[in-house]
């Protein structure tokens, strides 16, 4: 299999095809007649068989990952940091979109980054409401920031600002019914959604950015894996005797995740009884409360995708059960 690499930009793409130690690159246009143009190079090259990967910066990725997943091309689209980490290791002092995509398809033989799957058209969905939703979330609280400020501006400019507060409140409004008739009329969605708000703590923001943003969550071997991908992990800071850091939140991952898990951790630490008692045994250890705040943020991420892993609603009283051990000697006298 051949490795591809590409760097992306609003209005054009840099392509570089590994032939054994050769390279061919080559610049097409950021449009569905430059993704047809891309596939007809490979297929010019015989790499009707190749590995593409790409950054995920944005969103300018998307249209021609999709378009190569569905001509059967093996697509990976990887943080950003791995390859700027990668082209550090090679000691790159010069960036230019071609060397860029030369760094990501080296990358890409070197590391054989994880295939990219495309979520389903109503996970699509529902992660853009919820996008725009949290877009407009913003905007509302900086107009209202704004206003607090009024005794300095002209009335009329305050007038205005209120019309434009109320016209975004019947908007997020609007979008959010729609996003729950929306999850309403798809069975799968409606399942996860019902697991997800299940946990004490979560509502419906939070359930529906879980499912959007992480399409595939319970594809996940274990929740560490999760806590890495959303960034939530500690990161650690040591060397030798000399060096010991506090450890903190890596945040390398999805940020829409944690922000979304910030207000139901300090919910939950209220009002769910399993994580009150976390939080409690906590703070009597001695923990500062932010630690507090960010080890509840990655339990109740943990108490998420345990639901939608076991198909049970959340309870608070749950136990696992472990086997009980047995000593050589009872197999022996049995």
């Amino acid at each position: 299999m051949y490795e591809v690499g590409i760097d992306i930009s609003k209005t054009k793409f840099d392509a570089c095809l590994l032939v054994d130690n050769k390279t061919k690159q080559k610049t097409f246009g950021n449009s569905y007649e430059g993704f047809s143009s891309l596939v007809n190079w490979l297929v010019e090259h015989d790499a009707t068989a190749a590995h593409v990967s790409m950054e995920g910066t944005g969103r300018l990725w998307e249209p021609l990952a999709e378009y190569l997943a569905s001509h059967h091309y093996v697509v990976s689209v990887v943080n950003p940091a791995r390859i700027k980490g990668f082209a550090q290791s090679e000691m790159r002092r010069s960036k230019t979109d071609k060397i860029d995509a030369k760094i990501i398809a080296r990358f890409c033989r070197a590391q054989s980054p994880t295939a990219w799957v495309a979520p389903p058209a109503e996970v699509k969905a529902i992660r853009d409401m919820q996008r725009y939703v949290d877009s407009l979330k913003e905007n509302r609280a900086r107009e209202s920031n704004r206003l607090q400020s009024s005794a300095v501006m002209d009335e009329r400019v305050c007038r205005a600002i209120q019309e434009h507060i109320a016209y975004l409140d019947r908007e997020i409004e609007a979008l959010e019914s729609e996003i729950l008739d929306f999850v309403e009329s798809h069975k799968k969605l409606r399942r996860d959604f019902d697991l997800l708000t299940s946990v004490i703590g979560v509502g419906q923001t939070t359930a529906v950015t879980f499912m959007g943003e992480l399409a595939s969550a319970a594809n996940f071997a274990t929740s560490r894996q999760l806590e890495v991908f959303c960034g939530i992990a500690p990161r650690l800071y040591e060397s030798g005797s000399s060096v010991r850091s506090r450890s903190r939140m890596s945040k390398v991952g999805n940020s829409r995740i944690r922000k979304a898990l910030y207000m139901p951790a300090l919910c939950a630490m209220r009002t769910n009884p399993a994580l009150h008692e976390f939080a409690s045994r906590l703070k009597s250890a001695g923990k500062p409360g932010r630690v507090v705040v960010c080890a509840v943020m990655r339990k109740l991420l943990r108490i998420m995708y345990a639901v939608l892993k076991s198909g049970r609603p959340f309870d608070y009283n749950f136990k696992t059960t472990r086997p009980i051990p047995i000593h050589p000697a009872e197999l022996t006298s049995s």
